[in-house]
């Protein structure tokens, strides 16, 4: 079907853009382009524009040298191109200029220039990278962390916090002030990636292979001690990925000290804990209380689900009444949302897996303990007087 004359006109105007206002569009590029530049440049609680320790300061420098140099070259090559074209633009009544074909010494010029620049960076930054490596040779104190990534949650293994004392927790690292930390780091299920920006640059955590990174937290660059740093998966894991967020906790000297001796199993010195704890043995298929600092439970489970078995290893609970949140830092710890949490964990953090593994808790769907059971529960893994 052939268009009518009127149809063409309407359709080259379209094309050629009559009906478009390009001047309200490119006033709202602009803006979108101010918003996101505002908000790289967040100082919020996961920005990586404030640093409070040695690594994350070093590559902060980095990334700011490396982005200046390359905003000169830009606006030199830019600004060479527009002087160029303004110059030496068509005028009325000029013929065609001589056309010439190469010329050696700009092209030499312009080529070495480049390489050197590039070259002087790449070394540049090899060296600083590997300077925050490892943790500074001076270092006698390291406190060495062993980190798991599960789907969704992340587990953190203290062989040694102090005077020998084997520590297990998740989600919340506690850490004490001006020591360094050297995380080793595996999966035990798909790539998950840890990462707290105001420490350290974010490092993947792959499975059948050891990662590590370290970090340390600066008083210097602290308000007040205890200081928390927001961490997060920043590797996609699986439908809670999202929710995959972790804390560190950073004390000082004498705090750290002091949760490490206290850290062992719940007191029970109340009806209602001693009820509860009795409850708690039907959440030892996945979940652990080791306040004896017996890992064979723990590591028992890791090995059945790496085999292909039924058992999933779960957050130990032996330090869950000092941590400040719960389902891997979503919700504050306090009696009501630990409720919440037991009662519909799916309804909290969607995809994880204690329904389907605690099948003979929520065969129906639903919690089959009262909420009487659940409020001695708590108590004794809260430890509510």
């Amino acid at each position: 079907m052939k268009p009518e004359p009127g149809q063409l006109k309407r359709i080259g105007k379209r094309i050629s853009g009559g009906d478009y206002n390009y001047r309200r569009f490119a006033k709202f590029a602009m803006l979108a382009a101010i918003l996101l530049l505002l908000l790289a440049c967040s100082t919020g609680k996961q920005s990586t524009w404030d640093p409070v320790g040695p690594v994350a300061e070093k590559q902060l420098f980095m990334f700011n040298v490396l982005l200046w140099v390359m905003a000169v070259i830009f606006i030199a090559v830019e600004g060479i191109l527009v002087y160029a074209a303004v110059r030496y633009r068509h005028r009325p009544g000029q013929g065609l200029p001589k056309q010439t074909h190469g010329n050696m010494p700009l092209e030499i010029t312009w080529t070495i220039i480049p390489t050197i620049l590039i070259m002087a960076l790449a070394i540049w930054t090899v060296v600083v990278l590997y300077e925050i490596d490892e943790p500074p040779a001076s270092a006698d104190d390291v406190l060495n962390v062993h980190v798991t990534g599960h789907q969704w949650w992340f587990e953190f293994e203290y062989e040694d916090a102090g005077g020998g004392k084997r520590i297990v927790t998740a989600n919340e690292m506690k850490i004490p002030v001006d020591r360094p930390v050297r995380l080793t780091m595996e999966s035990d299920d798909v790539i998950h990636s840890f990462w707290v920006p105001k420490l350290a640059g974010k490092v993947d955590i792959v499975p059948n292979r050891t990662n590590h990174m370290w970090f340390q937290a600066d008083s210097a660059k602290i308000d007040s001690l205890p200081a928390i740093f927001y961490g997060q998966c920043a590797e996609f894991c699986g439908i809670a990925h999202a929710l995959m967020k972790f804390q560190v906790r950073v004390l000082s000297q004498e705090d750290y000290a002091a949760w490490v001796t206290n850290y062992g199993s719940p007191p029970t010195t109340t009806a209602q804990a001693q009820k509860g704890q009795q409850l708690f043995g039907q959440c030892v298929m996945c979940h652990s209380i080791d306040g004896n600092n017996d890992s064979s439970a723990q590591d028992g489970r890791k090995e059945v689900f790496l085999t292909g078995g039924a058992l999933v290893p779960a957050p130990n609970l032996t330090d869950l009444r000092t941590r400040g949140t719960l389902a891997a830092g979503l919700l504050d710890l306090n009696k009501e949302n630990f409720k919440r949490w037991v009662n519909n964990p799916n309804a909290v953090k969607p995809g994880n897996l204690m329904q389907a593994r605690a099948a003979h808790l929520y065969g129906s769907g639903q919690l089959s303990i009262s909420d009487s059971d659940l409020d001695a529960l708590a108590a004794y893994l809260l430890n509510l007087q």
